[in-house]
């Protein structure tokens, strides 16, 4: 370490060389007594000394040097060390950040379905207007006009000039009067002494009663029966064996067999409109009509349909199309009804073409008939 600091200190190596040039010309000029000795001695004590010196400082420098470089790289791989950390702190940071932004979007997505299906299936906003109910009633209303069909029928078997029935009765039309009298008398027929007059006069005669709502066993009722068979006809009149077995009785149930095959169109309709409003004990002494009534008020009409209207304000899409499908079924339903209206109209059509035709049959045969006879008669006269 010496030896360099020399090389590099120019100004030392100078110093140096003056002191052994003078201790080597000293030694000469004045031969090796004890004061050369003793100075030697000295020089070379000091030169020594200072060598030790320049030791130690090298020593301690190269340790102070490898300590501050110890110190230095520690500190690096500290802070690479810190670094690295950092970079991974930061990666786990944003991991379960990234985890935890899944895990929200998730909730969402399933609170979001939840809500869906609670909008979609809750019936305060997704199943339109009262849905049980809603089906219950028009359960009950198709249940209540499936059975006219039936009801119709029988009530016009029933009627004494019904298809294929003949009366017994030798005073089948003063058993109608009669009738009249006891449950139809009208004021003028009261004032006359005939009878009392009834709480419904003339009633057998009224087809407004027809599309009133009754009891199956009231006195409108009653009077809607009369109607009918007022309506129809006299009674047919039953035949001894004898007599039905003779060429004019055959003809006689020919006739009533033709006449019975065109009224019973109409009685069958009357009928039905008799048991549309007929009421039944099995619907709380409603009529079908009394129903049907009902169910259409509910969307046009009292105080359903405005609990109705304010339903459907809180509807989502949804329930509004779940409530626009049970109002066309019900429309639906409604035009099939009324298709089988308009059948038994073009029924009585046919029925009435039918009848003027047979008429007009009969004037035609009479006029043939009584143009043969004037033609044999004026032959015969020749």
């Amino acid at each position: 370490m010496f030896a360099r600091w020399l090389r590099k200190n120019k100004k030392a190596r100078i110093a140096v060389l003056s002191i052994f040039l003078c201790s080597s010309a000293f030694a000469a000029l004045y031969g090796g007594g004890p004061a050369e000795l003793w100075t030697f001695m000295q020089i070379q004590m000091l030169q020594e000394n200072n060598i030790s010196k320049i030791e130690s400082f090298t020593s301690e420098f190269s340790e102070s040097l490898y300590s501050a470089f110890s110190d230095i790289t520690s500190a690096i791989a500290v802070a690479t060390k810190q670094e690295a950390l950092d970079a991974e702190t930061i990666s786990d940071a944003q991991r379960v950040s990234a985890q935890q932004l899944v895990s929200a979007i998730q909730a969402q997505q399933i609170a979001s379905a939840v809500a869906e299906v609670v909008a979609n299936y809750d019936p305060a906003m997704g199943q339109g207007f009262d849905p049980c109910g809603t089906l219950a009633k028009n359960k009950t209303l198709d249940q209540a006009f499936t059975g006219i069909d039936a009801v119709a029928v029988s009530r016009a078997e029933r009627l004494d000039n019904g298809a294929g029935r003949l009366t017994t009765s030798a005073d089948a039309m003063g058993d109608r009067v009669r009738e009249h009298r006891s449950k139809f008398c009208t004021s003028a027929e009261a004032q006359a002494g005939l009878c009392a007059e009834s709480r419904l006069p003339a009633g057998d005669a009224n087809a407004e009663l027809f599309f009133r709502s009754a009891a199956p066993d009231s006195l409108e009722s009653d009077a809607r029966t009369a109607y009918i068979q007022n309506l129809l006809g006299d009674p047919d009149k039953k035949l001894n064996k004898d007599a039905g077995r003779s060429a004019a009785g055959q003809n006689y149930f020919l006739a009533k067999t033709q006449k019975d095959s065109l009224q019973s169109i109409a009685a069958y309709s009357l009928s039905s409109i008799d048991a549309a409003n007929t009421q039944v004990p099995s619907l709380d002494n409603q009529s079908p009509n009394d129903i049907l009534t009902l169910r259409v008020n509910a969307y046009f009409g009292g105080d359903e349909a405005k609990d109705w209207a304010g339903t459907l304000a809180s509807q989502e899409e949804r329930g509004l199309l779940i409530e626009y499908a049970k109002m066309s079924g019900l429309g639906a339903w409604i035009h099939h009804n009324q298709y089988k209206q308009n059948e038994r109209i073009l029924l009585n059509l046919a029925g009435l073409v039918a009848a003027n035709s047979r008429t007009d049959k009969a004037q035609t045969d009479e006029i043939y008939q009584r143009a043969v006879r004037q033609y044999a008669k004026g032959q015969l006269g020749q």
